[in-house]
């Protein structure tokens, strides 16, 4: 039975990697199931299967944000790093994290006038919150502060990363270490985290 299982969270991946590069490629609007297949290496049929009989091209393109936000919550936490450094391999620091700050900027445009979208927007940023108040605690910061600190550094990852996703050329790696370092620091430096 595992390996069936196994089959499945790969098929899963390997279909969410092809929607995030369509979507990224064609745009929510323009992007077609026939362009995730072509990605996928597969025919609109097997992507029909796999999603069930009368699934369209929106539960295609929840999967491409599922992968995205799964990623994000997955990311390794490092106690050798400081929290700002952490949450930089979060921006769209290459190629890969660009296309999924695309995909994730697109999802947000379309959120605005679909309400399902906006809830589901609204639960996996709950999600990311969560995990990073999580991470905060850890590293120092009272109880009291956990939330704004956490709000305060979501913000700061979403203006860093919309930013160096519109301009690109403006926005090189270390210029977007250093703009969230300089951020958030600050919220940071009257809790240092604790001594090993």
């Amino acid at each position: 039975m595992m390996p069936k299982l196994l089959d499945m969270a790969v098929r899963r991946a390997a279909l969410a990697a092809a929607a995030i590069r369509a979507i990224d490629a064609r745009g929510l609007e323009g992007v077609r199931l026939v362009d995730v297949a072509a990605e996928a290496g597969c025919t609109t049929g097997a992507l029909q299967h796999f999603f069930g009989v009368g699934a369209g091209k929106d539960a295609v393109l929840r999967l491409a944000l599922e992968e995205i936000v799964e990623r994000m919550l997955s990311a390794p936490s490092d106690p050798g790093r400081s929290p700002a450094e952490q949450l930089a391999e979060s921006l769209p620091l290459d190629e890969a994290r660009r296309r999924e700050w695309r995909v994730w900027i697109a999802f947000q445009g379309r959120a605005l006038f679909d309400r399902a979208l906006a809830a589901l927007h609204g639960r996996y940023y709950a999600a990311i919150h969560d995990r990073l108040v999580e991470a905060l605690a850890g590293a120092g910061v009272p109880a009291h502060r956990l939330d704004a600190v956490a709000l305060a550094a979501v913000a700061a990852v979403d203006g860093v990363g919309l930013r160096a996703s519109l301009e690109p050329e403006l926005w090189p790696p270390q210029r977007q270490r250093e703009m969230l370092a300089a951020l958030l620091d600050p919220l940071f430096a009257s809790h240092p985290e604790p001594k090993p």
